[in-house]
């Protein structure tokens, strides 16, 4: 296992997680000079059978990130619509996994962001994302249900 992780070097509890992501998580979040961050010190509850970090696990982190980028300074709230990934490593039960991301293009409806998760600096996951903004007090219309 990994040195445990100093959650006192700016990654705090992030307070826009939903249900869903508080499960999956609890992810983190830093604000630095690089602009926002967001983290997941691995349990052994995101592990697979070998281990390392889930698959899943990166991809929800990911998916969280490219939201999370997306949203950052605005009031908008937002859902995926399209989400690719490559992964590149994994990491391990106490490890630190930051996701970082950035906006290619903001139009009236879509924000297309791209990204990655790294370990340590080593990279884990290549990501690409497209969300759709929302406003802040539309809701989100449920799925039809089939007899």
């Amino acid at each position: 296992m990994s040195a445990p992780v100093d959650l006192h070097e700016g990654f705090q509890p992030d307070p826009e997680l939903d249900p869903a992501e508080t499960h999956v998580g609890p992810f983190l979040r830093r604000v630095d000079e690089r602009g926002l961050a967001i983290g997941l010190v691995v349990a052994s509850r995101h592990c697979n059978e070998h281990g390392a970090l889930h698959g899943g696990v990166q991809m929800a982190l990911a998916d969280y990130t490219v939201g999370a980028t997306a949203r950052h300074g605005t009031e908008d709230s937002t859902v995926t619509v399209s989400f690719d990934a490559q992964f590149v490593d994994t990491a391990r039960e106490g490890d630190l996994v930051v996701g970082r991301a950035e906006v290619v293009r903001r139009t009236g409806s879509l924000v297309f962001v791209q990204g990655r998760l790294t370990c340590a600096g080593r990279p884990l996951l290549a990501f690409n994302g497209v969300v759709k903004r929302m406003r802040p007090t539309a809701e989100v219309s449920p799925v039809a249900t089939r007899p």
